[in-house]
């Protein structure tokens, strides 16, 4: 079987772990990001995924420098701007783990956590082979999935981490 996209698949996925441990605020915080992106032009949701990514992924530099740590964020997303490809190796082989990881060393609910992100994963490889991802741009417009992904890096950062404390 051909797998379309193949390394965004686990990526897909991780998103879907809050649905474990703040199911209402994930719920509720994609479908107002939906809205929000659906009367958004495509310039302004590409500016907002390269915003709230380097916010995102800013978490997985351990620098104590905030000037220096966006700094470095940042220059790395021009790289992926340039070279697509590093941003899907990037997300797949070294995000995607760190995301899993922190679930599982926070033991909350991570086997649950864990277990939904990796049947996400499996139900996008069917919907992908169903093009369901071409029908969700028709539905939805380019790029309709900047709002579940900003979704996932507000849950992330403010539900997530307040659990934590």
């Amino acid at each position: 079987m051909h797998v379309k996209y193949p390394l965004i698949i686990p990526t897909i996925g991780h998103g879907s772990t809050s649905l474990i441990v703040t199911p209402y605020e994930t719920l509720i915080t994609n479908l107002l990001s939906i809205i929000i992106i659906n009367f958004t032009s495509i310039f302004n949701r590409k500016l907002l995924l390269i915003l709230f990514s380097i916010y995102h992924i800013a978490d997985d530099f351990n620098i104590n420098n905030q000037i220096k740590k966006y700094t470095i964020v940042s220059l790395f997303h021009l790289s992926w701007l340039y070279k697509p490809i590093i941003s899907k190796l990037y997300l797949s082989f070294i995000h995607t783990p760190l995301h899993y990881y922190k679930i599982y060393n926070n033991k909350i609910k991570y086997k649950q956590q864990i277990s939904i992100g990796f049947f996400t994963s499996f139900l996008s490889i069917i919907g992908l082979k169903y093009n369901l991802d071409i029908k969700l741009n028709k539905l939805f417009g380019e790029l309709w999935f900047v709002g579940p992904i900003i979704s996932h890096i507000m849950v992330h950062s403010y539900y997530n981490k307040k659990l934590l404390q």
